[in-house]
Parts: structure tokens; sequence; C-alpha cells
């Protein structure tokens, strides 16, 4: 890579993980944050000017969610968009956010934070049997950060 290039050691910082817990509630599969609270409610701050970032989101289950078998659709495994104000339509809609990889328990994405937005994502997740149980937080990137 040439000098000045977006991968320089310079622009990407050194990373952020996130885990979301899975508990079952009333016979439904429930998403907390790091915080304890809803993961709908958790909001991931990307601070002003902060460089091109991957972030890693990984996900768990309780002891009351352990035998659903959870993981993330490989298939598809997140979804993106910026300032819709709801749960974002399938696939990457907004030029913030890269895909970057995923297994079964982790989805990683790159963050570039060059505009201050509101990115509301969901992680495709689902159990044994195939039934969907997307955990959908949101990332708040206050921008203009070095990403391109």
């Amino acid at each position: 890579m040439g000098t000045g290039s977006r991968c320089s050691r310079s622009n990407i910082a050194r990373g952020q993980k996130v885990e979301f817990i899975a508990s079952v509630e009333n016979g439904t599969v429930v998403w907390s944050g790091p915080d304890g609270k809803p993961a709908k409610d958790h909001k991931l701050k990307i601070g002003q000017g902060a460089p091109l970032d991957q972030i890693e989101i990984r996900i768990k289950s309780d002891k009351s969610a352990k035998d659903l078998g959870l993981c993330i659709d490989t298939r598809g495994p997140f979804q993106v968009a910026q300032d819709n104000g709801q749960c974002p339509p399938q696939g990457i809609n907004t030029d913030q956010i890269e895909f970057v990889s995923c297994d079964s328990d982790s989805v990683t994405i790159s963050n570039k934070n060059s505009t201050a937005c509101t990115l509301r994502y969901q992680v495709n997740v689902l159990d044994k049997d195939g039934n969907q149980c997307p955990c959908d937080p949101i990332i708040q990137n206050d921008g203009p950060g070095s990403g391109m």
C-alpha cells in the first residue's frame, strides 16, 4: 500500500468490540447490550474525528437461551441504513459501512465515520430451527473521520 492509503496504520483505529446477549422472556428472544439495556436502545458512539474503524459485533446466549442454538445467518448476516428511523431494509444502505467478515457468533464491519449520522443496523440471527431472532442496535457517527 502506498502512503496515504485509507488502510494505512494512521487511518485505521484499533477496532471496537460490542457484545449482545440473548435471553428468553415470555417465549421470545430478547437482546441486551453491554449495559444490560435492550439492544434496540444501545448506541455505539463513534466520536468526532475518529478514523476508519472496524467494529466486531458478537452474540452470546444466557442460560435461558442456550438451547435455542442461536447463530448469525452467514448467508445474510448484517443490514444497515442511515437515518431511516426504523429497522433497516435488507442490505447495506449507506456509504458509511462496509461488511468485512462473519462467522456463527460475530460480524465485523468497517465504519468510515465520514459524516455525522445515525446508522440503524440489524444482525440477522437464526435459531436451530431457522427462525429469525434479529438483534437491532444503533451506531451514532459524529463524523468527520478520515474514512474514505
